[in-house]
């Protein structure tokens, strides 16, 4: 696949840097493991403190740096987004939803600390996320308001717990394209918006402001759902640290189409993210940075002996 097109040459040290940001803040959230409930907060730093990519909270610093805020103000926020996403994977994983054994290269949340625990452990994150913005010293109160509220949106029926009921129910053999993008917009790209907006109210950007960077965020979350479900086919499992062929039989971009028109079609999908920032005249080199570590990633967790027909026999 081919790179979005960006000098990138001064990223890859940036990105770092902000994750190792988010990577000391999320130690300081995490509970400390003495007095009560200490499998609980176990389950917690378990999955919250793992090696995950951290991509959504990555944006949300990126796009609050890029339109001219700190990269402090925005940091409670990101780790905030970070901690419901992990939630949604404790949740994902659960054997009444995915069944899945593994996660990031060691046994699923459930599997290490028990079904009740990690789904106790699920609905903490998120409660404790919403007090983490509620609690933000460096955010105005009409700013914490309005990440609330979208935070809110983003989890309930028209965002990831929706996105999910509709992967479990709805889907079947005869959904094409078009079906799966919609629900990825709210099992995915809900996040990924999420993590937009909040980096540009953060930022300064007023509400009415907001509509290029959401379109960016469908997109390049739509992009990554792609590539997520094509590693499911054809990645490494020693690299992606899942479960490899957990989607069979499921419907994904892996299932209805080959590898190649699965990459043309995220690869458009990262095309049209970055044009939908030109109107309003931001700078797309950042957003592109981030969409090549996407990519790249992608690329180094393919599996070089699997065939290039990603939806054969699945």
């Amino acid at each position: 696949m081919s790179e979005a097109k960006a000098d990138t040459a001064d990223y890859p040290e940036q990105f770092r840097g902000i994750r190792r940001q988010i990577d000391r803040r999320l130690d300081e959230i995490a509970p400390d493991i003495s007095g009560c409930a200490p499998r609980l907060k176990a389950s917690i730093r378990y999955s919250l403190l793992d090696s995950g990519k951290r991509l959504r909270p990555l944006i949300a610093v990126l796009t609050a740096e890029a339109l001219g805020g700190q990269a402090a103000r925005a940091l409670d926020a990101a780790c905030a987004i970070e901690m419901v996403h992990t939630a949604s994977l404790m949740v994902d994983d659960l054997p009444c939803m995915d069944n899945a054994s593994q996660r990031r290269g060691k046994p699923a949340n459930h599997i290490a600390h028990g079904e009740d625990i990690a789904i106790l452990g699920s609905i903490t994150l998120i409660s404790d996320a919403f007090g983490l913005i509620a609690a933000d010293a460096h955010l105005p109160a009409d700013v914490k308001v309005d990440l609330i509220h979208a935070l809110s949106t983003a989890i309930g029926t028209d965002g990831l717990c929706a996105g999910q009921e509709r992967d479990l129910r709805e889907i079947n053999d005869h959904a094409d394209a078009e079906a799966l993008a919609q629900l990825q917009s709210q099992k995915t790209g809900a996040l990924f918006v999420l993590c937009l907006e909040a980096g540009a109210r953060i930022a300064g950007l007023e509400r009415d402001a907001l509509e290029p960077l959401r379109a960016f965020g469908t997109h390049a979350g739509l992009a990554f759902q792609i590539l997520d479900d094509l590693l499911d086919a054809v990645g490494h499992s020693a690299v992606t640290g899942k479960d490899q062929g957990a989607d069979l039989g499921k419907q994904t971009y892996a299932a209805i189409m080959t590898l190649d028109e699965a990459e043309a079609r995220a690869e458009r999908e990262v095309s049209e993210a970055l044009a939908a920032l030109e109107p309003a005249g931001i700078d797309p080199e950042p957003f592109a940075a981030f969409l090549n570590l996407v990519l790249q990633a992608y690329q180094s967790q393919l599996d070089p002996g699997q065939a290039r027909q990603a939806g054969a026999g699945l």
